[in-house]
């Protein structure tokens, strides 16, 4: 892709969501300070390397379920870049700090973007997230309350990009069956289909 297209993946942006609780889910900041200098050379991808930086975290009890270290965001820019190329309606699986959302709508504005609807099944997320991203976006954004495995559009609503990102660890013992239910249960609606663990795993193996 042309990286001066409008369409390109845009430059990595830290979230700027307030900190904050709702039930048991809270948003915090937290700083990586600089390392020392070391010897250790590390060999992951770049994306994974150490940046430090303040940054946001969301957290369910004492499970983080998404930050926005770069290489979460990194890791998720084939569904950004898709959806800027091609346009259309948006569906996402699972809201998180919003940051796709962010990247997919930032500026400059994106005609071909029509809406993008966002499934999250936690009132508290919604909560805490939601306000933040319609003060920016207004209606071009639709936040659902509901469940990805049952969910479904009214009418015959089709999505040209469908990215689920509804899991805390890309390597738990579920994802892959999540996967295949989440691929299936979509397909009647979707152009297309990619899923964050996935493209994590390929990423921190060099492979994305």
């Amino acid at each position: 892709m042309d990286p001066n297209s409008a369409f390109a993946l845009p430059p990595y942006r830290p979230s700027s969501l307030p900190a904050g609780r709702s039930g048991n889910w809270t948003l915090t900041k937290l700083r990586l300070p600089e390392r020392a200098a070391t010897s250790v050379v590390d060999s992951r991808p770049d994306a994974f390397r150490f940046r430090p930086g303040e940054y946001t975290e969301l957290r369910h009890g004492g499970v983080t379920f998404m930050t926005d270290l770069y290489d979460e965001w990194w890791t998720q820019r084939r569904a950004i870049e898709r959806a800027r190329q091609v346009g259309g309606n948006v569906l996402i699986t699972g809201l998180g700090l919003g940051m796709v959302v962010e990247a997919i709508l930032a500026q400059p504005s994106l005609a071909p973007v029509g809406t993008i609807t966002v499934i999250e099944q936690s009132a508290d997320v919604i909560q805490l997230v939601a306000p933040h991203l319609q003060q920016q976006f207004g209606d071009r954004v639709a936040i659902v309350h509901g469940d990805a495995y049952h969910w479904r559009p009214t009418a015959n609503l089709l999505f040209d990009t469908v990215w689920h990102d509804i899991w805390p660890d890309p390597d738990g013992d579920s994802v892959d069956d999540d996967v295949a239910r989440l691929l299936e249960h979509h397909r009647p609606w979707s152009s297309w289909q990619g899923f964050w663990p996935i493209d994590y795993r390929e990423a921190l193996a060099g492979r994305l």
